[in-house]
This record gives C-alpha cells, structure tokens and sequence, in this order.
C-alpha cells in the first residue's frame, strides 16, 4: 500500500465529522420551530480528500453518506460511511455523538467525540480503529462569523490541533422558484497541529524528523465560497476549495491543490406524539 494512503483513509472522516454538528444547524434554523428532533440524511462527493490541508501525495476521489439524530436539547448521534475511490481500500465507518448549543445570540459550542474503523485490509496494521474529541467555539463579532476548534487525535501518541475559520454569510434577496434560498459563505481556515500521524501512513523517520513531528507547527490553510441552495427542508451544496499546505516534511509529496466538493442534506422534522 502506497504511503500516505493509510493517513487519508484513516483521518479524512475525523474532518468530516469534526464540524457536522455546526454545519447541520444552519439548515435546522431554515426548518419550522414547532417540532422536537429532527433526522438529518446527508450524501456528499468530493474530487479529492485532504487532512489538514495535506493530501500525502494522493488523488483520490470519495463518497460520504451520513445520517444524524439530533434532539432539541442539542444532543446529537451520527453514523457515517464513506468509499474512496481506489482499490486498495473499501468502506469506512464511523459513529459519534456530541452536543451543540447556542449560547448567546452571538456565540455557539459544539463537543463531540467520534469513533471510525477502517476496511479489513488495515486490520494488520492495528490502526483502523481511531477516535477524535473536538470542542469548537463560535463568535459572530459583525464583520465575520468565526470558529475556535481545538481537536485531539486519539492515537499512540496523539496529536492536538487547532483550526481557527473566519467567513461571512451573503444572501441573495430574490428568491428562486418562489421559495429557494441562494446563499454563499466565503470562509478562510488556518490549520495548527502536531504531525505524530506521519506515523500512521507507514513512513519510515530520522530521530530528527520523528521530533519535528512533536511540533505544534502551521500546517496549512485553505480558502472556500460554499454556494447553498435551501429549498424548505432541502439543501444542495457547491463548494470549490483551494488548499495550500505549509511547512511539509521532504517525504511528504502534498502540495497545493484545488478541490471541489458536493453535497445534499435533507432534515426531517420529528414531531412528538402527545
């Protein structure tokens, strides 16, 4: 198996995963408020996967689909599976659950905990069976809308992150077919972190390169315009992504890569019976 290919398998649906709870919320706001809970189905496409604006040298396209629970209180659970476009590897899974929550009109947090297991071709390697814990802090200060998110990779040994998104909400006024909602949302994410994941993906380090990897470094940054089409309970997603890595170790061939993403997303109002 070629190397880097393990890392985007294995750490691909922590990101993912890491900021869904958010995400989801803004199509629950667009839904009636009457109801309880509500069931979030999701099916999304991507040209190509990155970790931490690093993509290890490959090219490989993916497919999600995830369902979420998500009651009133702001408790959530989800499942998630996922197929790479490749042959070396086949489905991955995951499950998780979290909370969510609007703490004032100008703040949010979002905690979470999520479990993924890889195909059976991993098993040997002992790493198909990871977890990732994530707090995220949202502010609305007027100009932007921005996101502190601090990640621990659950791994022997782990790794911390940081992942700080700045965006702005646009609308457009008129509305498509009498009812469709056409927004954009230019957002701009720096990512921080150590890089003990090198250590998943099979590469072999120098005593100095393994300690380069205890750095708490800038490892990239990314610049997105997700384009959203809201219909009632309804939400399409295009989102082209311009990825730049920073400070990449010499045996890490990730450079600079444009991607674009697709996304559907349905929420179904769960009303409770009296």
């Amino acid at each position: 198996m070629r190397k880097g290919l393990v890392l985007t398998f294995l750490l691909q649906l922590f990101w993912l995963a890491s900021g869904k709870a958010q995400d989801l919320d803004s199509l629950a706001d667009t839904t009636e408020t009457s109801v309880s809970d509500y069931l979030f189905l999701s099916s999304g496409y991507q040209n190509r996967v990155s970790f931490m604006a690093r993509d290890f040298g490959q090219k490989i396209p993916l497919y999600t689909a995830d369902v979420m629970y998500w009651h009133k209180s702001g408790i959530y659970l989800n499942a998630t599976l996922a197929k790479f476009f490749v042959t070396d590897l086949s489905w991955q899974k995951g499950i998780g659950g979290g909370f969510s929550r609007q703490l004032t009109a100008k703040t949010d947090i979002d905690l979470s905990y999520n479990q993924f297991f890889g195909a059976s071709n991993l098993n040997q390697t002992g790493k198909d069976n990871i977890g990732i814990l994530q707090t995220s802090l949202g502010l609305d200060w007027g100009l932007l809308y921005s996101t502190t998110q601090l990640m621990y990779l659950v791994n022997q040994p782990g790794d911390f992150f940081l992942i700080s998104r700045h965006s702005r909400y646009f609308e457009v006024d008129r509305r498509i077919g009498g009812k469709g909602v056409l927004s954009f949302e230019p957002r701009l994410t720096f990512y921080l972190g150590t890089s003990n994941y090198y250590r998943i993906g099979g590469y072999d380090l120098t005593w100095r390169q393994y300690l380069d990897t205890q750095r708490f470094v800038t490892q990239g940054l990314d610049l997105a315009i997700p384009v959203t089409l809201s219909l009632d309970n309804l939400e399409f997603q295009l989102e082209p992504r311009w990825v730049i890595p920073t400070q990449v170790p010499e045996y890490d061939f990730s450079a600079q890569s444009f991607q674009l993403a697709l996304k559907a997303t349905y929420a179904f109002p769960l009303k409770r019976k009296k």
